[in-house]
Order: C-alpha cells, then sequence, then structure tokens
C-alpha cells in the first residue's frame, strides 16, 4: 500500500493504491479536502489516515508546483556522488536562497531513439519550503517514503496507458493553472507549466463561445508548441493521444475543440481497463486528486 499526500493553497489530496494478486494497481481511496491552515490539513490527513486504516503505509509527497524549481544545465562529467554539490553551486545565480539551502536532485532525458549525450535537468527547492510537507506527513501516521513532484506523478498516469506504445500526453486542468506531461517508454519527455485553468473557461462556457474560444486557443498554441519541442529536441515522434483531465467541472466542448485544433487526437481521461477505482467513482472528481493518485502509483522506491 502507498499514500500519497499532495498539498496545495487551497487544500489537500490524498489516495492510496495498493496492487492486487495479478500486480495490478488498484485505487483503494482518493479525495480532496478545502483547508488552509497547516493545522487544520494536518488533522483532516490524520482523520483520512485513521477512518482508512493505513497508519504507517509508506508515504509519497507531491509538491505543489510553485514550491521548487526546474532547470536544464549543462552537466560537467564528474562520478555520480560528486553531481549534486557541483549542481546546487552552478544554480547558484538562478534561485533566491542560498545554495547550501537548497535540496536538489538530477534526472537526464536522453533523445528518442538516438545516442546523443541526454540533456540534464535539476530539480531544486528549499529546505525550508519541504519541512511542512514532511512535518504534514510524519504527524499523521504515516511513514515518509519520497518527496516527489507533479511530474513524475503525471508520468505514472501516464504509465498506465500501456496499450498507447507511442506514448501519451496528458493535459491537467486545475483551478488556476494547467499541466502538461508527455511520456513514452517510462520516460518524461516534457512537463509544462500552462497559465490556463478551469477558471479561466468556467466563466464563459455556457453563454460566450467567443471568449472561451480564446481561451482555448491559447491552450491549443502551448500544447502544439510543446509536442513540436519535443519532436525537435528529442527526436520523439508524435505520442499518440493527448488525454484531458478537467476538474470543477466538465466542459463538454473542451476535448472535442482540441481534437480539431491540434495534430494529435485528443480524448477526455478515463482510468476504464487502466485501473481499478472505487465504485460510484467520478471522473471529474478523480482528476482533482490526480497528482495524489500519481504520486500513491510511484513503484520505483
Amino acid at each position: 500500500m502507498t499514500v500519497a499526500v499532495c498539498q496545495d493553497p487551497g487544500g489537500v489530496s490524498i489516495a492510496a493504491v495498493e496492487t492486487d494478486s495479478s500486480g495490478d494497481p488498484v485505487l483503494k481511496f482518493s479525495d480532496y479536502i478545502a483547508c488552509n491552515a497547516s493545522t487544520d490539513c494536518q488533522q483532516i490527513v490524520s482523520q483520512q489516515v485513521r477512518e482508512h486504516s493505513v497508519e504507517n503505509a509508506r508515504c509519497v509527497v507531491v509538491l505543489p508546483v510553485d514550491s521548487y524549481q526546474q532547470m536544464h544545465i549543462e552537466m560537467p562529467d564528474l562520478p555520480d556522488e560528486e553531481r549534486h554539490e557541483a549542481v546546487r553551486w552552478q544554480i547558484r545565480e538562478q534561485i533566491d536562497y542560498p545554495p547550501e539551502d537548497a535540496v536538489v536532485d538530477l534526472y537526464d532525458v536522453a533523445p528518442f531513439g538516438s545516442e546523443k549525450k541526454p540533456l540534464t535537468y535539476v530539480i531544486a527547492a528549499q529546505k525550508q519550503a519541504l519541512e511542512g510537507h514532511v512535518k504534514l506527513v510524519e504527524k499523521s501516521d504515516l511513514a515518509l517514503d519520497t518527496i516527489d513532484i507533479p511530474d513524475f506523478a503525471l508520468r505514472n498516469i501516464c504509465q498506465l496507458f500501456k496499450q498507447d506504445e507511442r506514448g501519451v500526453a496528458i493535459l491537467l486542468l486545475l483551478e488556476r493553472n494547467g499541466l502538461l506531461a508527455i511520456v513514452r517508454d517510462e520516460t518524461l519527455y516534457l512537463l509544462r507549466l500552462l497559465n490556463s485553468g478551469m477558471d479561466h473557461l468556467i466563466p464563459f462556457a455556457e453563454d460566450d463561445l467567443e471568449a472561451l474560444t480564446e481561451q482555448l486557443d491559447t491552450i491549443v498554441l502551448e500544447v502544439q508548441r510543446s509536442l513540436d519541442f519535443c519532436e525537435s529536441t528529442f527526436h520523439l515522434p508524435q505520442v499518440s493521444r493527448l488525454l484531458v483531465a478537467q476538474t470543477q467541472k466538465n466542459i463538454p466542448t473542451f476535448a472535442s475543440y482540441l481534437d480539431d485544433s491540434l495534430t494529435v487526437n485528443v480524448e477526455a481521461l478515463s482510468f476504464d481497463d487502466v485501473l481499478r477505482v472505487p465504485e460510484d467513482s467520478d471522473q471529474i472528481a478523480l482528476n482533482r486528486h490526480l497528482l495524489a493518485i500519481g504520486g500513491a502509483l510511484r513503484r520505483d522506491m
């Protein structure tokens, strides 16, 4: 059993995933609860832990999108044990806190089907920014195992779609922004933060088609640029499809408009046939918990 917690300024998502006898993942529960103060969020998570009897389960914390930085760097040829310390000082001009206060990690993305040198990305967060998330978990009777980022939570969701051999992309629309992930063969090629979210679409969804179209065109442009970037930078052939995950409410024209406007097939995200979920689960509600669900799907621990 793996539990994931994802706190944002408006509340906290929690999800738990276990594997069945055949090794397939099963979503045991997921929820999003609005809360403001850290103490309120801690009480809510503790209550969820008790209600679902997941005390001492290993836990993944998925960081909010605004709590870390991700940067492409030119990585010097160094032994693995020296890379992190070298990077800490290499990024000192790009962070607004002392480099000795930075928690850093690295990952490489190799061009698809090529022997060219991989691109190296560094993830950096301030220690103080992580402490609250750690305390939230530790005080809720969960066993912290990993601190993760939304990029890899969405990668885990993409990996459910094994039938798409060319890979998939997922566009998650939260309240104020969107996240676009492009994944193939377990490799995350791109995570882009979009400035458009459900709050930009819902006011025009019913009566102002022209204004809604303007908002959708902005999203179309960002998605197509991202697909083109993956092709030009990583030589990545176009993925099989783009799965869109709306939250708050379903705007029926959203997926169809993107499908008509993009060079990739677009469909609404559905867990049918890829993930067992609790009975009577609503996909729009599950999308609101998507980062926590993706965190709970993490297996390389």
